[in-house]
């Protein structure tokens, strides 16, 4: 399975976490989710702009506009996953139930992204 997204640029990705300290173990701060499950690129953007901040006990992101709009057009709001801590149960689709609660203005800045294809490998189930 894939889904279409906007993937961050290395330059991108190190401005974020110069920016921002991530709270959690791992780390991902990698791209902006468009559709999925989606078989075809997104479209292209002319402008990425972080302008928000979500965080609770297991999961933070980064409220992102794609040429001045939060909403994805297929539900949700744009975001960027930065951490998360997995020992609490946390996943990155997570950051979707976070945002429904609210988020935070913060300085907004600029990043770089491609748009891309993304194959989706579930990880396996813990026992």
């Amino acid at each position: 399975m894939s889904y279409s997204a906007y993937v961050l640029s290395s330059v991108s990705r190190a401005l974020i976490l110069e920016r921002l300290s991530p709270r959690f173990p791992e780390v991902i701060a990698h791209h902006i989710t468009y559709r999925f499950p989606d078989k075809e690129l997104p479209p292209p953007v002319e402008t990425i702009e972080v302008i928000g901040y979500a965080g609770d006990e297991r999961v933070e992101c980064l409220v992102v506009q794609v040429d001045g709009q939060t909403d994805r057009p297929h539900g949700g709001t744009f975001h960027i996953t930065l951490s998360l801590d997995r020992e609490q149960g946390a996943k990155p689709v997570h950051s979707n139930h976070l945002l429904k609660a609210g988020w935070s203005p913060i300085d907004p800045f600029h990043l770089e992204v491609s748009p891309e294809l993304i194959q989706h490998h579930p990880r396996p189930q813990r026992r």
